[in-house]
């Protein structure tokens, strides 16, 4: 007689479409194997979209501190890599625009999740991301720009 498998349950839904993580080891797993990827990618906008997909997991499984240390290091590091294209020569301006170059709605997006989270956990004085990250936006593109200023 043939063996059948066996399989442990690590996740389910529920009636209102939420995700529930049933084993924390396995989500601590799946949190350093996807922090790690994030960590090597190169794509400012592929890095804010994973992080933000890996911290709505977190949030689905009830540990929100986990989730906002995810994006907060995402918004950094997404700052940093738009920081980039402050000091590159563009020669190719009358075609494209520096928002087309600079992740500002990823950026965004982090900071109000990070905000919705601290909300959520009834801390509303450190909900400052997302105004932080528009300030950040808006000194980077007066950095660019600020000598063309009228």
């Amino acid at each position: 007689m043939a063996k059948g498998k066996h399989f442990v349950k690590v996740c389910s839904c529920t009636p209102r479409g939420d995700l529930r993580i049933k084993d924390l080891q396995v989500l601590n797993q799946i949190v350093r194997d996807e922090e790690a990827s994030i960590a090597r990618e190169k794509n400012a906008r592929k890095l804010a979209r994973r992080a933000l997909a890996l911290g709505d997991i977190c949030m689905a499984a009830g540990c929100p501190i986990k989730a906002i240390r995810i994006w907060q290091t995402a918004a950094q590091r997404l700052l940093a890599m738009d920081y980039y294209w402050v000091d590159v020569p563009l020669y190719f301006e009358a075609y494209t625009s520096f928002d087309n170059l600079v992740s500002e709605v990823e950026g965004v997006t982090l900071g109000q999740r990070i905000d919705k989270a601290w909300h959520q956990l009834g801390h509303r004085e450190m909900a400052t991301w997302t105004r932080h990250m528009r300030k950040e936006y808006c000194d980077m593109w007066l950095d660019r720009y600020y000598e063309a200023l009228p």
